[in-house]
C-alpha cells in the first residue's frame, strides 16, 4: 500500500519517442491529482522537452542528455529525495537506479527479469495491444489508487507572441486556411505510400481552391515531401508548402492548433493533434502492435483509415477514401 502522506517528490520516466511522451501526460495529470502537494519530475529525451515546457502538473522537466551517465542520474535524483518513481518505459538501468536510490515506492512492470527491483508491480503485457497506450500508462498508478475514471485531458499552451512569431516565419500562414499532411513516421509504423498521398494532394487542391497544404516532418523525411511537391500539378503548386526540417516541436504544435485538418501516418505528431482535439485523418496498419486500438490519437474528431486485411497493405487506402473522410470535416 502506498501512503500518500509519505510522498513529496515523484519521478516519472518516459525516455523514448514523442508519441509515447504525449500519451504519458494523462498519467502525470492523474498522479498530480492523487498527490496534490507533491512535486513531479519528468525524465524525457531532450528533443521532446520543448513541447512540454511550462506544462501543467509537471514541476520539473529533466532531460536524459543533461544527466546522461548513471552516476550523474544517481547524484541528481539523490539530491531530489524522490519518494515514488514510475518507470513507464521498462528499462533496467532506471529500475536499478530506483533500487539503489532506495526510493520508497518503485512502480514498474512485473514481467521483466529485473522486475524484482520494483516493489509496486503492475502485471500487464503491452505486447498484446488490447488497450490504448494511455490506458496502459494510467494503470501504472490506477492499480494502486481507485480515484474513479481518469480524464484524458491535455494542457498544452503557447503565448500570443509565439503565435505571431511563427506567423511571421511562415509568411502569414497561421492566419490562412490550411491542412497539414505529415507523410512520414520515422519508422514507427507502416506508412501510406507517398504515391497515394500525392494523388490525394492533387485531388484536395483541385476540390478546395481556397485551401493550402502544408507538409511537415523531420529533415530526414525531406525526400518524401519533395516527391509529393513534385507530383503536384503546376497550377496548384503555389498552394503547397514544404516545412519539413523547418519547425521545432512547439512551432509544430502552434501550426497544428491553427490548422483545419491534420493528416498523418501513426507517428508522434499525430498525437500532438490528438492532444489538441484537432480534426484528424490517420493511416494505421491492422497488425496489433501498430494498430489504432493501442495508438489511435486521443481526439474525438478522428477518422482512422486502414487496410481491410493485413495482406491488402497500406497501398489499398485510396485518394477516394481519404477525400470522403475530408468531406466530413471540411464542407
Amino acid at each position: 500500500m502506498i501512503d500518500k502522506d509519505k510522498v513529496k517528490n515523484i519521478l516519472i520516466t518516459r525516455t523514448d519517442r514523442l508519441g509515447d511522451v504525449i500519451l504519458t501526460l494523462p498519467l502525470i495529470n492523474e498522479t498530480k491529482k492523487i498527490f496534490r502537494n507533491s512535486k513531479i519530475f519528468f525524465l524525457v529525451k531532450e528533443y521532446t522537452s520543448g513541447l512540454i515546457e511550462d506544462y501543467r502538473d509537471i514541476d520539473y522537466t529533466v532531460t536524459e542528455e543533461n544527466i546522461s551517465t548513471f552516476p550523474e542520474k544517481y547524484r541528481y535524483f539523490k539530491n531530489k529525495k524522490i519518494d515514488l518513481a514510475i518507470n513507464v518505459k521498462p528499462e533496467f538501468s532506471l529500475a536499478f537506479l530506483f533500487f539503489l536510490l532506495r526510493i520508497k515506492y518503485r512502480i514498474g512492470t512485473g514481467y521483466r527479469w529485473y522486475s524484482f527491483l520494483y516493489n509496486c508491480r503492475v502485471y500487464e503485457h503491452r505486447k498484446d495491444s488490447v488497450k490504448h497506450e494511455s490506458d496502459y500508462n494510467l494503470n501504472l498508478i490506477g492499480n494502486f489508487f481507485d480515484e474513479g475514471k481518469p480524464e484524458k485531458k491535455f494542457y498544452f499552451g503557447y503565448t500570443e507572441e509565439e503565435k505571431i512569431k511563427l506567423n511571421d516565419k511562415t509568411g502569414g500562414m497561421v492566419e490562412s486556411k490550411y491542412i497539414i499532411i505529415h507523410p512520414g513516421s520515422g519508422g514507427s509504423a507502416k506508412d501510406l505510400p507517398v504515391e497515394n498521398l500525392a494523388d490525394f494532394t492533387n485531388e484536395f487542391l483541385k476540390s478546395y481552391s481556397e485551401h493550402k497544404v502544408i507538409l511537415t516532418g523531420t529533415e530526414p523525411e525531406k525526400d518524401i515531401a519533395c516527391k509529393i511537391v513534385n507530383s503536384v500539378y503546376e497550377e496548384h503548386r503555389n498552394r503547397v508548402f514544404d516545412y519539413t526540417g523547418m519547425l521545432n516541436l512547439r512551432e509544430l504544435m502552434i501550426l497544428t492548433d491553427n490548422s483545419m485538418l491534420f493528416i498523418s501516418n501513426s507517428t508522434g505528431p499525430v498525437h500532438i493533434a490528438g492532444a489538441l482535439g484537432k480534426n484528424i485523418i490517420g493511416f494505421y496498419p491492422v497488425e496489433a502492435p501498430m494498430s489504432e486500438a493501442r495508438w489511435k490519437p486521443l481526439s474525438v474528431n478522428t477518422i482512422i483509415l486502414k487496410p481491410l486485411t493485413e495482406n491488402a497493405g497500406m497501398g489499398s487506402i485510396t485518394k477516394v477514401e481519404i477525400m470522403k473522410a475530408v468531406k466530413k470535416f471540411i464542407s
